[in-house]
């Protein structure tokens, strides 16, 4: 049999190890992601008790508002990377469309300027 055909197919986790998440999955910022990210907090059956440090009180709450940090049960959280990924696009094409409406606006202003 072909060795390729053997390795298609669902393969369990030996032990308590997590399965592997793609690198770029793991491209957040701030330090309650990267927090969560090292407790491998990453669904609700992986919730952690999390107690945020009071300078990073707010963005905590703001982050459980956006339904990027989620509570279980019991006062534990977990951190959806889904939801951060879809928060974070929507952000990049509001950010890319002011862009583009600036840059736009400047070309159409900068020939008002030129003297020749």
């Amino acid at each position: 049999m072909n060795d390729r055909l053997r390795l298609i197919g669902p393969t369990q986790p030996s032990g308590n190890v997590p399965p592997p998440i793609h690198p770029a999955a793991l491209r957040v910022r701030g330090r309650i992601a990267t927090a969560m990210l090292a407790l491998h907090a990453l669904s609700p059956e992986d919730a952690v008790g999390f107690t945020p440090e009071p300078r990073e009180a707010r963005e905590f709450d703001r982050l459980r508002a956006a339904g990027i940090v989620r509570e279980v049960p019991g006062g534990r959280y977990w951190y959806d990377l889904v939801a951060y990924h879809v928060r974070d696009r929507a952000r990049s094409r509001t950010a890319m469309a002011w862009t583009v409406a600036i840059a736009v606006t400047l070309a159409a202003l900068l020939p008002l300027f030129y003297r020749g």
